[in-house]
C-alpha cells in the first residue's frame, strides 16, 4: 500500500492506523520518530502531530500520484506513470519478411494508427521466439486458417495493456490473445477484456490439457489457486484441466518443440 493516503489524511487532520503507517515508513527506511508523534484516539486510530514539516513535505511530494512520466522519474521511478505512447512490433501474415512498427498515441484516432481494415484478425503473441517462429506457433494454436491474413503483434507481456495500445486494438472485430498459461496471462486477458469485451479471445489449442507434464509449480501456491479460480470463472475448460493435471503453469514456447503427452 502507498504512503500517500496516510499522508493526505494526516495533512487533513484525520485519524489513521498508526501501526500500519509506521510499518510503511519503516519499509521506506524512514524513522517515524523523526517525523512526529502519535496521539491515541481509539483502537487503531491515532492523530499524528508532525514535528518535522520539511520531511513531511518531501514525503508528500515523493509519494503523490505522478502527473506525468517526467514527474514520476523525478520521484525516483518513471514506471509509476504510464508512458505517453506505446509502440508495437507486428507483421502481416505468418510468412511476412518485413516488420511493421505501429505508434499508438493519443494524438491519433485508432484508425490513423494503421491502415488495416477493421475485419482484419489480430493475433497477439506473448513471447519473442513464438513471434519469430509464428508459422509453427500459429499452427499449434490452431489458427492456421487465418494466419496468412492476420496482423500478428508481439504483445510482450503486460505492455499490451497500455491505454493507447488498447485504443488501437479496439478498432478490430477479433483479437486472438495467445498467452503463457499462468496467472499473469489470465490477468492480462482480464485487463484487455474490460476494454475489448467479446472482441478478445483467450486462445488455447484443443489439446492444451495433454501438455500437463510440462507444467512447473509457481513460487507461491496462492498464485496457482488464483489462476485456477480464474480459469473456472471464464469456463476455460482445457486450461482448467491443464492446471488440475499439472498443478502448475506452462510457457507458450513449449508449443514450438514438444510433443503432446497423451
Amino acid at each position: 500500500m502507498n504512503l500517500y493516503p496516510y499522508l493526505k489524511a494526516i495533512e487533513s487532520g484525520r485519524t489513521i492506523n498508526a501501526t500500519r503507517f509506521i510499518t510503511l515508513l519503516n519499509n521506506e527506511h524512514v524513522n517515524f520518530e523523526s517525523l512526529g508523534v502519535a496521539e491515541f484516539v481509539r483502537h487503531e486510530r491515532y492523530f499524528i502531530h508532525i514535528s518535522n514539516y520539511d520531511l513531511f513535505d518531501k514525503l508528500l511530494a515523493k509519494y503523490a500520484p505522478s502527473r506525468s512520466r517526467i514527474h514520476a522519474a523525478k520521484q525516483g521511478n518513471s514506471h509509476r506513470h504510464s508512458a505517453h505512447s506505446a509502440y508495437l512490433t507486428a507483421k502481416f501474415g505468418v510468412n511476412a519478411q518485413t516488420l511493421i512498427a505501429i505508434e499508438c498515441t493519443p494524438k491519433k484516432t485508432p484508425e490513423e494508427m494503421s491502415n488495416f481494415d477493421h475485419s482484419t484478425p489480430v493475433i497477439l503473441i506473448e513471447n519473442s521466439d513464438c513471434f519469430t517462429f509464428s508459422e509453427d506457433f500459429i499452427v499449434a494454436m490452431e489458427l492456421e486458417d487465418i494466419g496468412a491474413e492476420s496482423l500478428i503483434i508481439f504483445s510482450s507481456g503486460n505492455a499490451i495493456t497500455h491505454k493507447q495500445t488498447q485504443r488501437f486494438l479496439s478498432q478490430f472485430e477479433r483479437v486472438y490473445y495467445c498467452p503463457d498459461y499462468d496467472l499473469a496471462g489470465l490477468e492480462i486477458f482480464e485487463t484487455l477484456q474490460k476494454q475489448l469485451g467479446d472482441k478478445i479471445i483467450f486462445t488455447m489449442p484443443s489439446n492444451l490439457a495433454c501438455y500437463y507434464g510440462h507444467c512447473h509449480k509457481p513460487d507461491k501456491q496462492q498464485q496457482f489457486i488464483k489462476a485456477l479460480n480464474k480459469a473456472h470463472h471464464w469456463r476455460f475448460d482445457e486450461l482448467t484441466s491443464l492446471f488440475s493435471k499439472g498443478l502448475g503453469f506452462i510457457e507458450q514456447e513449449i508449443f514450438l518443440g514438444e510433443e503432446c503427452e497423451q
